[in-house]
């Protein structure tokens, strides 16, 4: 009699771990099956990306090369069972803190100091439910007012401006640069009076960036020694760039490179629960803009869609890894999708679509939905919030130059046009935090 209950009970032991482990199976496979998919439709815009990593029943391996994967030597691996801990790193720490992880970890477990500091930081933080009179109170907003040009000088330096004579003698002056940091202040305005605590990674003219310093300012204190600390640069081509490059080129090369990452550093240590990047488009096909276009449309970007050379660094896969991982790049997708939504029906500019889509955005992007891209902008890959990175005009379309020429933040005009892009942003902002509020419901 002992020996048939031992043998029922011994049974019964092999079949709850038999079946478990099929629990377990099967919800590895779904999970490989998820985040295969979500790599394919947001990441991997280059079928050379397989040679960095694999996704499978096990996990995610990323490896260094195609030269590692084939020798099966990974440089980092997460079991499906550390993925909560790992999404948590993203969610809860700050990027030099998540890189330090990545590089570290290699294929070892998570260790338990590591465990215990992400349920620390879990602890501090809260979704904060919204009330009726303010519902954006608790809500933490950046805003990132694309460019820097106050004056035509500094607009053709970036490159982002409309400079032209209309056949009627008007004459249309337009500066990215101006009506961004216009339309920031307008929507950071909105979403103050419905409770919002807002950022703005710029908040003067004058050619001003985020560190509200001038080019000119900067250009002089600052790029002789940028440049030699450059170790490829001989002392001819420091020189050589000093005296003799194009302003357009050191703006680019050096001065931009230098803005954009102060920018997401402010944005990152604000930890806001939505970020938007304002900029407004040109037309591709109307080279120089010096006539009117009469194409318009609208487009978002959201983190994504890496190129063939763009996993190289360790820092570059340790960015692919979190967008894969992160609900960010999710809540990226739904914030764009509710904000590109009022730039079809407030604006009533038509989305991007492919019959009309710019060249640049069949090499580098990949279709989401409706004007809605993912692109591996600079931004878009150093910042660690969901977020939109708006384009929702052309500038230079027939009407919009008209209705835009009148705006000019030094002597406090705002085109009507302007605070209707901003308000098509607010909107859409509220969208999306009505839809965060259904989620964290009980």
């Amino acid at each position: 009699m002992l020996r048939q209950s031992l043998k029922i009970l011994f049974f019964s032991i092999l079949l709850f771990f038999e079946v478990g482990g099929d629990v377990y199976a099967q919800m590895n496979k779904q999970l490989a099956n998820y985040y295969k998919r979500r790599a394919e439709k947001y990441l991997v815009k280059s079928p050379y990306l397989y040679e960095y990593f694999t996704i499978n029943e096990r996990g995610i391996t990323i490896y260094a090369s195609a030269l590692h994967h084939k020798r099966g030597m990974p440089e980092f691996f997460l079991p499906w069972n550390e993925l909560s801990t790992l999404k948590d790193v993203f969610e809860f720490t700050d990027r030099n803190f998540q890189y330090n992880v990545y590089a570290t970890k290699g294929v070892k477990p998570f260790s338990e100091d590591l465990i215990q500091t992400i349920r620390i930081l879990k602890l501090n933080h809260n979704f904060i439910p919204t009330t009726v009179m303010k519902p954006l109170s608790g809500i933490r907003v950046a805003i990132d007012p694309g460019h820097i040009a106050s004056d035509m000088k500094m607009a053709k330096i970036e490159g982002r401006f409309i400079d032209m004579t209309l056949a009627n003698g008007e004459k249309i002056n337009l500066r990215e640069g101006d009506l961004t940091l216009t339309t920031a202040y307008v929507l950071k305005d909105s979403l103050e009076k419905y409770g919002a605590e807002v950022f703005l990674t710029r908040t003067s003219v004058g050619n001003k960036g985020a560190s509200n310093e001038s080019y000119d300012s900067w250009k002089s204190k600052h790029l002789p020694n940028k440049l030699r600390t450059h170790r490829k640069l001989t002392k001819k081509q420091l020189l050589h760039i000093l005296y003799h490059s194009p302003e357009s080129k050191i703006y680019r090369d050096y001065y931009l490179q230098d803005d954009l990452e102060i920018r997401a550093n402010k944005i990152n240590y604000f930890k806001p629960d939505v970020t938007v990047v304002l900029h407004y488009n040109a037309d591709e096909l109307n080279v120089g803009w010096q006539k009117p276009s009469q194409r318009n449309f609208s487009m978002v970007f959201v983190p994504g869609s890496f190129m063939r050379k763009e996993l190289a660094t360790k820092r570059d896969r340790y960015d692919f890894l979190r967008i894969l991982v992160s609900d960010n790049t999710k809540d990226s997708y739904f914030l764009s999708k509710f904000i590109m939504e009022q730039f079809v029906d407030y604006l009533k500019v038509p989305a991007v679509n492919n019959t009309n889509e710019p060249r640049y955005l069949k090499n580098v992007a990949m279709p989401l939905g409706n004007g809605i891209y993912a692109r591996n902008l600079r931004l878009c890959r150093l910042l660690n919030s969901p977020l939109c990175y708006g384009e929702p005009l052309l500038q230079d379309n027939i009407n919009e130059l008209k209705a835009l020429n009148d705006n000019d933040l030094k002597t406090g005009k705002i085109s009507e046009r302007v605070i209707e892009v901003a308000n098509s942003y607010f909107y859409g902002i509220l969208e999306y935090v009505n839809y965060q509020k259904t989620k964290h419901t009980p």
